[in-house]
């Protein structure tokens, strides 16, 4: 993949198809796509298969397929965990992804918020209770053995700390990966969870490059002491909401990193907008931020 890549995140298109979404980012003249699972999963269940998939990409690039879940789970969930890895891996590979995402957990974040405040919750809580240095082992324990099962397919794995979990931001996440010590395990830069745990435009500058895979350019109301809930402090657009993106995206790029730039959104408005249209304008501003282009 070229440097500096411009990837169509799956949020931009909202609820379309996997052929809708395809053909947009051609059409708006984007490098990469960044699908998901659950996308493939109904294209793949149509009765369609990986080399559909290729022929529709022609030569747009996967620069990461989303995502694994709750990462750390331990006992019978971590072998259901290594099963859907490996499903997930294995069509991924089949497709010519590059990269899989994963997730700390819980990812429900009301199931911290349950926790918090001493309240019942039918479901994962994840490592919840447990002291954190414990937490941490578990989950680099974890961490190296999707890394050596996704070499087996010859994928990259990026790590997404979310912001509601022991490990909000890159400054706890960016340890983890170290401390696995795998070469396929890096980070993905999120905008919104880094806001919201705290981090800022100098922490980002501050990075080292080697452990970026891609980043996710996206906005946040706000910030609060209230554990966020994604429904409410996602909601904002492009420019719309706390984040100074440009001063974000300028921090990342002094680091050197030349890997992949996507736009993430949880926008109510912008997922009722026009794809093609919309498509259009997401990358329009992409090239203005990444590089320099119509500024």
């Amino acid at each position: 993949m070229k440097a500096n890549a411009l990837s169509l995140q799956s949020s931009v298109v909202g609820r379309a198809n996997l052929r809708t979404y395809i053909q947009a980012a051609q059409a708006a003249g984007f490098d990469a796509i960044e699908p998901t699972k659950v996308q493939l999963d109904y294209f793949f269940n149509a009765g369609h298969t990986p080399q559909d998939v290729k022929a529709l990409l022609g030569d747009i690039k996967i620069s990461s397929v989303g995502w694994l879940s709750d990462i750390e789970r331990q006992g019978h969930d971590f072998v259901v965990m290594m099963k859907e890895a490996e499903k997930l891996f294995e069509m991924s590979a089949a497709i010519g992804g590059r990269a899989v995402e994963i997730l700390n957990g819980p990812v429900d974040w009301r199931a911290v918020e349950s926790f918090r405040h001493n309240l019942p919750y039918q479901g994962y809580m994840g490592l919840q209770g447990l002291p954190l240095p414990e937490q941490q082992r578990l989950t680099v324990k974890n961490m190296q053995a999707l890394a050596d099962l996704a070499k087996d397919f010859g994928l990259s794995l990026f790590f997404e700390p979310l912001c509601w979990t022991s490990f909000p931001s890159l400054k706890e996440g960016i340890p983890l990966i170290e401390q696995a010590e795998r070469d396929n395990l890096k980070v993905v830069v999120d905008f919104y969870h880094n806001y919201i745990a705290g981090l800022d435009a100098e922490f980002l500058a501050k990075m080292d490059k080697r452990h970026i895979l891609g980043v996710h350019i996206c906005n946040s109301r706000q910030r609060s002491e209230q554990i966020p809930c994604e429904e409410i402090f996602r909601d904002a657009g492009f420019y719309d909401g706390a984040i100074p993106i440009k001063e974000w995206v300028d921090a990342v790029k002094s680091t050197g990193f030349d890997g992949w730039w996507a736009y993430e959104t949880f926008s109510k408005r912008e997922a009722e907008e026009e794809i093609y249209s919309f498509t259009r304008y997401v990358h329009q501003e992409l090239r203005k931020l990444v590089h320099g282009v119509g500024q």
